[in-house]
């Protein structure tokens, strides 16, 4: 198997898996596929890298959405947030914390937001949605028209699958936007990042990150979809995201992440 290969197929995982139903997050976008200049709510999800944050604030600054609603309480990758978090600002109180709690801290220190919704319970894809729209309904805002959702770039196509198992389309509209996107280059004979996003994954996890995903998405009994665990929507992966998956299994790059139980509800 060769370098170039490997990293086609990871870069293909992504495209697929990094959902952004608008090429970029601006007011004009929005306007030209969806008819508004802002959504009512944009959901941000703890699993995704730090860098996710600065997004989040700069649309909330650019009155691209209404509401911040940060979602996330303590899971698989809670520590290494922790650890991200904690690296950048010392004084800043990680250990123990929710991630939606120290997201919270970093909007507020380094961005002045001090008025997010904060959802700090959930530890896992199911319940992240599931207590967000609880949390929503808590405060009042449990009729928005628009939704956007940010989630790690691997989890984004989940979390859409996720969102449409619970919330019919018609009461709705789900905008995907996934933060960073995140492309595998070669450089001196090794797959490195193009760009480095702050708190990005080292590659080899990534990938095993995508690997888990993969497996994750397919309907059948060991699957999430309806034939197996029933936690998302039926979804038909395409021959090219199977043939990108095999030749990663076939690399030595990763492996498929094994859901903790620890962190199921």
């Amino acid at each position: 198997m060769n370098i170039l290969e490997t990293t086609t197929a990871a870069n293909t995982l992504t495209s697929y898996l990094a959902v952004r139903d608008i090429p970029v997050l601006t007011s004009t976008a929005l306007q030209i596929k969806y008819g508004i200049a802002a959504v009512d709510v944009l959901i941000l999800f703890g699993g995704s890298i730090p860098f996710g944050c600065d997004v989040a604030a700069q649309a909330y600054q650019k009155s691209l959405v209404k509401k911040l609603l940060l979602v996330g309480g303590i899971g698989h990758t809670t520590h290494l947030l922790q650890q991200t978090f904690a690296a950048r600002f010392p004084a800043m109180m990680t250990k123990g914390r929710a991630e939606a709690d120290i997201m919270a801290d970093y909007l507020s220190h380094n961005y002045g937001i001090h008025d997010c919704l904060i959802e700090n319970k959930s530890t896992n894809c199911g319940n992240n949605v599931t207590y967000a729209l609880a949390k929503l309904r808590e405060y009042s805002c449990h009729k928005p028209k628009t939704i956007l959702i940010m989630q790690d770039a691997s989890m984004q196509k989940r979390m859409d699958a996720t969102f449409k198992k619970v919330l019919p389309p018609e009461t709705v509209t789900l905008i995907n936007y996934a933060p960073y996107l995140p492309e595998i280059t070669v450089h001196a004979g090794k797959p490195v990042f193009r760009q480095i996003y702050w708190g990005l994954w080292d590659i080899k996890y990534y990938i095993t990150l995508l690997m888990g995903e993969i497996s994750r998405l397919r309907d059948d009994k060991n699957g999430y979809g309806p034939k197996g665990k029933n936690f998302l929507v039926h979804i038909d992966l395409p021959n090219t995201v199977e043939k990108a998956f095999q030749v990663l299994q076939q690399s030595n790059w990763g492996s498929v992440r094994i859901a903790d139980e620890h962190y199921r509800s």
